[in-house]
């Protein structure tokens, strides 16, 4: 009794560890919006596993700024898909110029949370500026 009891355990964490190997990739891209410290973020979300375009998912988009913790947080928005296979758009309203991580949250068929570094300055988002826990860098307010 005891080896059937393991092998349906042992079954059932091979399903479980399947399920759990879809994960999500995403490539964030944000442009300024007009607005001081608005952005127009255009998120491609994919399976890591497979590449096929992640569709009909609620995906909510929040940032913080790790250099600041509790300081600088952006309450997070609900982003829209944009008819294009696996991609969606959000608008995030920053408080000033720096580095920081863009939230994921992702639900639906595929379910994963993300955080994407990103460096926003007046041109756009690009690579963080500095690595984490690196001395030097910072941020900067725009004023």
């Amino acid at each position: 009794m005891l080896k059937v009891s393991l092998a349906a355990a042992l079954a059932g964490l091979c399903s479980a560890a399947a399920l759990a190997a879809d994960r999500a990739k995403a490539a964030v891209d944000c442009k300024p919006a007009g607005a001081k410290f608005a952005y127009d973020c255009t998120i491609k979300l994919s399976n890591a596993r497979t590449s096929d375009a992640v569709e009909k998912a609620e995906v909510t988009v929040g940032a913080d700024m790790p250099s600041m913790p509790m300081a600088h947080n952006v309450k997070p928005v609900i982003a829209k898909a944009t008819g294009k296979a696996g991609e969606y758009e959000a608008r995030l309203q920053l408080e000033m110029f720096g580095d920081w991580a863009v939230r994921l949250k992702i639900e639906g068929a595929l379910r994963d949370q993300l955080v994407e570094m990103r460096n926003f300055s007046d041109k756009g988002s690009g690579p963080p500026a500095r690595k984490a826990g690196a001395p030097g860098g910072g941020h900067k307010h725009g004023h």
